[in-house]
């Protein structure tokens, strides 16, 4: 069968694509632009793909599997239904194609589901499994983000966001999850939600369609108490506590409770002594004697302030870059919640909008190639930059990578 990828660039659909490629499927795609790493993977899969949304680069094919960036105006789809071809989203597929006969284990929640994830899957591995996973990162310890096998256990990231423009429904509701894992619910998504009341009735509605023998673990220390209330009506649904110490130890309590229906607590967490993290979660990307670099995925408030509770007990000498990348962050949703984190703390960020730069005008300056200079000059002391942010920091990373190496 010939799958067409439109949108195959972003991690969760170019992973489906070497899945189906995997599966046996003859598959191609398009997006507007394809950059490595991913450009790189698909290369090494045999899928070919061209860049940009033309009708000029439409293929006939069986199916076309939509990703959730693309609009109703698109060009190319504009096309494809003008012929009536067979449209799904990515989640479709991949329930028809892969989840249908697997026990999931879905993580859900603000922050964490990729490093929980990967958690689980590591943890199946340690006893012997070889789970199915699809994870949003890439993990230091497994060969790729994805994996398909005979398991009857496969471990997702379940998103809230949209489906596709067709379905504006959450991805997660198409995962059908055997175990789900609610971690923490914060705002986000402001281009699709107004409010945190929004977010948590679908969380309510995923948590009414869970089958019979399905189980729902809620971290009770990272809901609200409306939520928390609401959703313990339900037989499927135990709340625990995850802890309130370290994202360490938080995580490997919500990875160990995931796995307790089939494995003894203390098995699955001595099995996450050897868990080595995934990159771009607190990940050391540079050190010498002067200075250290850590790049993290950060892009809401709260992460980025647990993330920084860890580099300032390494050291009180912390840099911290904040790329405002995410749609909330560009909306100035969390404006309030970056100033109190600027206060007292060397800041500087990227893509501020221009009310955002008068906003934090006395605490924080947008970063250019002088002041990269004046970062990594040498200093008297050792010192942290702590990197945030969910896209690629507009080449300043590597611009200080350069000037330090």
């Amino acid at each position: 069968m010939k799958i067409f990828f439109i949108g195959i660039s972003g991690t969760f659909m170019g992973n489906l694509a070497q899945m189906a490629s995997q599966n046996g499927h003859d598959v191609v795609g398009v997006d507007q632009k394809v950059y490595p790493p991913m450009s790189d993977e698909l290369i090494k899969s045999g899928i070919s793909f061209e860049e940009g949304y033309t009708v000029e680069n439409f293929q006939d094919a069986d199916i076309y599997i939509l990703g959730n960036v693309i609009s109703k105006d698109n060009p190319l789809l504009i096309k494809i239904l003008s012929l009536g071809k067979n449209v799904m989203s990515g989640p479709e597929w991949l329930y028809e194609n892969v989840l249908k006969d697997k026990k999931v284990i879905a993580v859900s929640g603000t922050h964490g589901k990729t490093t929980v994830t990967t958690m689980i899957a590591h943890a199946l591995l340690e006893q012997g499994e070889n789970p199915g996973y699809l994870i949003a990162g890439v993990p230091k310890m497994l060969n790729k983000s994805w994996n398909i096998s005979d398991s009857k256990f496969f471990v997702i990231e379940a998103d809230e966001y949209n489906t596709s423009c067709f379905d504006k429904q959450p991805k997660f509701f198409h995962y059908r999850p055997h175990i789900l894992l609610i971690n923490n619910i914060e705002f986000d998504h402001a281009d699709i939600f107004s409010n945190i009341e929004e977010i948590e009735s679908k969380f309510f509605s995923l948590l009414e369609s869970l089958d019979s023998d399905s189980m729902a673990y809620i971290n009770k220390d990272a809901v609200s108490n409306r939520f928390l209330e609401k959703s313990c009506i339900f037989n499927s649904v135990e709340a625990f506590s995850a802890g309130t110490t370290t994202i360490d130890e938080i995580n490997k309590n919500l990875a160990t409770k995931a796995l307790s229906k089939y494995f003894s607590s203390s098995v699955i967490y001595d099995s996450l002594k050897s868990f080595s993290g995934v990159k771009r979660r607190y990940d050391v990307i540079f050190e010498n004697d002067d200075f250290k670099v850590i790049d993290d995925f950060a892009h809401h408030p709260t992460a980025i302030s647990e993330t920084l509770k860890l580099a300032k007990k390494e050291s009180l000498n912390v840099i911290l870059i904040l790329e405002l990348g995410s749609n909330s962050m560009r909306k100035g949703i969390h404006d309030e919640k970056l100033i109190e984190i600027m206060q007292g703390q060397k800041t500087y960020t990227i893509n501020a909008s221009q009310d955002q730069l008068e906003k934090f005008l006395h605490i924080s300056e947008e970063l250019n190639l002088n002041l990269v200079k004046q970062i990594t000059s040498k200093p008297t002391e050792k010192h942290i930059i702590l990197m945030c942010g969910n896209r690629n920091f507009s080449g300043f990373q590597k611009s200080i990578l350069d000037a330090l190496i």
